[in-house]
């Protein structure tokens, strides 16, 4: 059985045999898709997104592989990863041991208990073409659920892994629901090889008055497509703070969706480096359905040689969501002249005791900066690289888990040949 994205081909895939567990939301899943295609450029939410390259390509179902994790263990997390490969559970290469008492954190495929939990995350329109598609046909995923007033000790490591030799599908899911009070640090990082087309969907329940902080990285292969959907709820006096980090894919696109109660807190902050012909796209949604909620978007780019990148971030205020305090930025470095920055930062405010923000830059290098690093004896690729660096350097200081944030580090100096800055903690 193959997946090609036209009507037609995505007919005989929702004819075939399909997964029996959430029958009912499948069974919606599949209704949605009925006749659809993939959206065009004549689509007002894909105008600058062409996905020709995608539709060019035909992708079977993904099969369990083993794969060697060693080069993407992380120190502080050996005893708390969940690993897929292909979608697949891989329990060769999980380790829970060192997961706190009372923490569940477990295979979807073994989660009967979350059942009434999976797909309540509402987002307030009509699902994406390929949420729907992994909620019609995802086998596996992770599931975390902590307990009220539990402050888990360890960060929690989520990995998915995917290995092509063939064109393949891969559509993970991944469940979190965070009770009252309770306290939560996660990473989840996608990585593969090969030609295939993963389909994330990841959901969250932030409980009131809990925190959870969310570090999210796209290091997909260079043939690679990846779409990502992200809804967050977050109750009153929740707080959620995420990063994502896109650095690889030929077209990656991720769609986080974040809808705050009275005096939640979030942040929904992201890096994208990009070169070549790769294309990211970011399409935001921050909603202050309630009063005295706060949010803040720094959402950044740097994006050389053919790349395009696409940032559309809105930020809806309720009526009677007073007291909101909403702040959003767009900053992008362009590093050639053929590369392309398309941005639209939006705000839609029906409550008027508020204090929004929004702003959007598109920019190259300052000339200024690189003759004074240069007048201060740098050459001119070493000062070039050192402000591209510096361009990045505010979105990864802040990750909290210091052997992730050396790695992304040492991931944008190769990128961008900052050997000057020399060896980072």
């Amino acid at each position: 059985m193959t997946l090609a994205l036209t009507s037609s081909l995505l007919a005989d895939l929702l004819g075939g045999a399909r997964p029996a567990e959430w029958e009912a939301l499948r069974l919606g899943a599949e209704g949605r898709l009925a006749g659809r295609d993939l959206p065009t450029t004549a689509d007002e939410d894909w105008k600058y997104t062409d996905l020709k390259a995608l539709a060019s390509l035909s992708f079977g179902q993904a099969p369990r592989a083993t794969v060697d994790i060693s080069g993407h263990l992380l120190p502080e997390m050996v005893g708390t990863r969940q690993v897929f490969v292909n979608g697949h559970h891989a329990p060769h290469a999980s380790c829970a041991s060192a997961v706190q008492a009372g923490v569940r954190f477990f295979p979807m495929s073994t989660a009967s208990e979350a059942c009434h939990a999976l797909g309540s995350v509402p987002d307030g329109g009509e699902p994406g073409l390929f949420e729907d598609l992994n909620t019609a046909r995802f086998e596996d995923g992770a599931v975390i659920l902590v307990p009220r007033n539990m402050r888990v000790a360890l960060p929690l490591h989520l990995l998915f892994i995917s290995k092509a030799e063939d064109p393949i599908a891969i559509f993970p899911r991944v469940l979190i629901v965070l009770e009252r009070g309770s306290e939560l640090e996660l990473v989840e990082e996608h990585h593969g090889e090969g030609t295939y087309l993963t389909c994330p969907v990841v959901e969250v329940r932030v409980g009131e008055g809990a925190l959870l902080r969310h570090e999210r990285v796209q290091r997909d292969s260079d043939e690679a497509f990846h779409f990502g959907t992200l809804k967050a709820e977050v109750a009153k006096g929740g707080q959620y703070h995420s990063r994502t980090l896109s650095f690889g894919a030929r077209i990656s696109r991720q769609q986080p969706w974040v809808r705050l109660a009275e005096g939640a807190d979030a942040s929904l902050d992201g890096l994208a480096l990009l070169d070549g012909h790769q294309v990211a796209d970011t399409h935001s949604f921050l909603l202050h359905a309630e009063p005295h909620a706060t949010s803040h978007q720094l959402h950044k780019c740097i994006v050389d040689g053919q790349a395009r990148a696409i940032f559309n971030g809105q930020i809806r205020v309720a009526p009677h969501a007073q007291g909101t305090d909403a702040r959003q930025q767009s900053r992008n470095l362009l590093l050639s002249e053929s590369a392309r920055m398309d941005t639209k930062p939006q705000l839609e405010i029906y409550a008027d005791d508020v204090k929004c923000s929004h702003g959007a830059t598109v920019g190259q290098l300052d000339p200024e900066e690189l003759f004074y690093l240069q007048s201060r004896g740098l050459n001119a690729d070493d000062a070039r690289n050192l402000l591209t660096y510096g361009f990045a350097g505010d979105v990864l200081n802040h990750i909290p888990v210091a052997s992730l944030r050396r790695s992304l580090r040492q991931l944008v100096m190769a990128r961008t040949q900052a050997d000057s800055l020399g060896e980072l903690s």
